[in-house]
């Protein structure tokens, strides 16, 4: 019997090694498939689909590259761009070379559903970039709408080469991102929600830049998580988050919008509730509705119940203009203009904040009607509104 016991031991064992050597087997080779899926990204025109501007295909700087040249605005001449072919992007890592040849540009485009609907990282190359606070920037484009301007958490600074070759590595993965810059051993900058509306699409590259070296290695993401950064404004009772969104309109020029002129109730109005860190977003419904440099105009109202008179100040953000009435009567009127220069931003440098302004609502006991007439002629457009307290009132929860 011993002896049948010892041949069984020994029958397991050599079992057991077995396994383990076929395990590590099918992990190698499948390491070995793994690394056979990076893309090595063509520089050549049969593997791109130019969509716009002035794009060349020829040697920069002693390297196959592709040169998107910038447009102009004001003769209508549009910044070079193209679309990779054939290549469907979901999660995993795009490596790069780039030279930023303007002040602003070079835009790495992701998870493109559309020509409106996509994930863009660009660069802002300046002097002393590893100082400035808006050296890079992550933003979503939504119906047409480039919102740079309502994620000012998304940009930063990093240490750019103004004339030289900039190695870019964008690790991506679910509602998460983490960007690398020239060989950084840990992110530059971290993305803690992907705010686009697409989950995959494709792969398109807009200028003024060069870009070279380009590869894609799907579903290689690093160990990042795919659930986006706890939003820490979801326990904070004091944001205003449930309103209602009427249909926008134009506004002449230097006209401002009056209680008169809001829709009636019974318009059509749309139910909105706040996105992350209490935003309203009226960029998400609308985009830009009218051609710029034409205003667009949209209402929100809310109610907020009072168990007595009193004045509540708060906390309040707004992109670009901002006319608020409260029971009918105008309390707050104000702009964050951003072209305009410095002196018509509102901190952080005409991005959208609560450090943007502040105001006080005048409450009777009782139901209390607060409208917002928003008004935008540039990029995103949407408030911010925050409580200093909520003693004795009640906020809609719909």
């Amino acid at each position: 019997m011993p002896a049948l016991l010892s041949e069984c031991g020994s029958s397991y064992r050599r079992r057991f090694s077995h396994w383990i050597l076929l395990t590590l087997f099918v992990l190698a080779a499948g390491q070995l498939a793994y690394a056979a899926d990076t893309i090595k990204v063509p520089m050549t025109n049969d593997g791109w689909t130019v969509t716009a501007g002035t794009v060349d295909f020829a040697d920069y700087m002693g390297r196959p590259a592709i040169s998107l040249k910038a447009g102009n605005y004001a003769k209508h001449i549009p910044t070079g761009a193209a679309v990779l072919k054939s290549v469907n992007f979901h999660n995993g890592t795009i490596e790069y070379d780039v030279v930023a040849t303007g002040g602003m540009g070079a835009g790495f485009i992701f998870r493109r559903a559309d020509k409106d609907n996509y994930e863009m990282f660009y660069l802002r190359p300046r002097p002393k970039c590893e100082d400035a606070p808006d050296c890079i920037q992550y933003a979503p484009e939504t119906h047409g709408v480039l919102l740079w301007d309502v994620f000012p958490q998304y940009q930063g600074p990093a240490p750019l080469q103004q004339d030289g070759w900039n190695h870019v590595k964008l690790v991506v993965n679910g509602k998460r991102m983490n960007i690398f810059i020239n060989g950084a051993a840990t992110p530059t900058l971290k993305i803690g929600r992907l705010e686009g509306d697409a989950d995959e699409g494709s792969i398109m590259i807009e200028g003024p830049g060069v870009f070279s070296n380009i590869t894609v290695t799907p579903d290689a993401t690093e160990g990042l998580t795919a659930e986006p950064e706890k939003d820490d404004t979801d326990v904070d009772n004091r944001y205003v988050r449930h309103w209602q969104l009427s249909s926008f309109s134009k506004l002449e020029a230097n006209a401002a919008p009056a209680y008169a002129g809001m829709p009636a109730a019974s318009a059509k109005w749309t139910p909105i509730e706040a996105e992350r860190d209490g935003f309203i977003n009226a960029s998400r419904v609308y985009g830009i509705p009218v051609d710029r440099p034409a205003r667009s105009v949209a209402w929100l109202k809310t109610t907020i119940h009072s168990s007595k008179a009193q004045t509540k100040h708060l906390s309040f953000g707004w992109l670009r203009e901002a006319f608020v009435y409260v029971n009918g009567d105008l309390v707050f009127a104000d702009k964050n203009l951003y072209m305009q220069g410095a002196s018509a931003r509102k901190a952080p440098d005409g991005r959208l904040s609560l450090q943007n302004g502040g105001l006080t609502l005048p409450l009777k006991e009782g139901d209390n009607e607060v409208a917002i007439a928003i008004v935008n002629d540039f990029y995103g457009w949407g408030v911010k509104m925050h409580l200093d307290d909520t003693d004795n009132v009640t906020l809609a929860t719909r």
